[in-house]
């Protein structure tokens, strides 16, 4: 794999964009959070709804605890898609 992405730039559309490529997510728009639903596992997880950036170290969380952790991407799959 090539150099990982530093993931300082990623706004929640970023990231939205790259789970429905990834595909079997279900995006649920709240007030203030996006919750994100993994549909074959049910694993349910939220990101900052907001017009800025995501902060680094909570995408980086997100990232590696819930995409690769817990549902079982490789980073691979998940950096093919979202690099901001």
């Amino acid at each position: 794999m090539g150099e990982k992405p530093k993931l300082a730039n990623c706004s929640s559309r970023d990231v939205i964009r790259a789970l429905k490529k990834l595909g079997d997510f279900s995006i649920e728009e709240r007030a203030k959070h996006t919750r994100i639903i993994h549909n074959p596992t049910n694993k349910k997880s939220t990101l900052p709804r907001r017009p800025g950036k995501i902060d680094r170290n909570l995408l980086k969380d997100f990232v590696e605890d819930y995409l690769v952790n817990e549902i079982g991407y490789s980073e691979e799959e998940i950096y093919k898609y979202l690099w901001c």
